[in-house]
């Protein structure tokens, strides 16, 4: 008998011997004072029972604090704090797979900073780290809509995707990108196109295809699109729609 069903029977008990002195019987007072000494011993239980289920409550929070944690160190990238690469696997199947379904439009940019190397070599990787934490966030605060998100693709890459985002939207956002690089004023003296930090950017749209969309047919394109921005010079981007591929 657990405790929750002990305190029903003593209740019960109890009621019946009141029950039975309204009527004229006579009560057994020694009985009524057992029946309050096991209530006692059971209200100790109870609260014996509180705390050790309040122990393991505070036990189980900080279970699914620390996996919470934990997710968020496999989801985000250390140094910039902005999503990381594999965010980007484990979100873009599932995106891809709706506009596919859905025979909607989605638009994805990668960014690489230009002559990242030159800069590290010439300023030192602490300030590199600084740098890249500044071009993070500015790519972050580009985008405006809730399911847009822009991830740390590796090193000096950084790759956004913008569901429902066509062709057009997707060019205002990366000239956004550019100007807003240029306007952080980030010295770089080895550079070949600035004296300060710029981005070059490929950009590609998917648009009304309502099947077989992949991620790397994407990330081919995107590839091709970001190697035309450098090849013409860099601190530009380039526009490539997927269906060329």
């Amino acid at each position: 008998m657990d405790l929750f069903d002990r305190e029903q029977q003593i209740y019960d008990t109890a009621v019946a011997i009141l029950l039975g002195a309204d009527e004229g019987s006579r009560v057994d007072i020694s009985h009524y004072g057992k029946l309050t000494e096991e209530y006692g011993k059971l209200l100790k239980q109870f609260k014996q029972y509180r705390n050790t289920t309040g122990i393991s409550e505070r036990r189980v929070r900080h279970i699914d604090t620390d996996k919470h944690e934990h997710l968020n160190q496999l989801h985000y990238d250390v140094l910039t704090g902005i999503f990381n690469k594999r965010y980007l696997d484990e979100h873009m199947e599932n995106i891809l797979n709706n506009m596919g379904r859905t025979g909607d439009t989605v638009s994805i940019l990668k960014a690489d900073v230009d002559f990242f190397k030159q800069f590290n070599d010439l300023y030192g990787h602490a300030a590199g780290d600084t740098c890249l934490r500044r071009v993070a966030d500015e790519l972050k605060n580009c985008l405006f809509r809730s399911h847009d998100f822009v991830v740390r693709y590796g090193g000096e890459e950084f790759m956004a995707v913008m569901p429902y985002t066509r062709e057009e939207g997707a060019r205002r956002v990366a000239d956004r990108m550019l100007e807003k690089i240029r306007a952080l004023q980030l010295p770089h003296s080895g550079s070949d196109v600035s004296e300060h930090i710029t981005i070059s950017i490929g950009l590609v749209t998917g648009q009304d295809n309502p099947t077989n969309w992949v991620s790397e047919d994407f990330y081919r394109r995107v590839d091709e699109a970001l190697f035309h921005a450098k090849n013409n010079g860099r601190n530009q981007y380039a526009y490539l729609g997927l269906s060329g591929h």
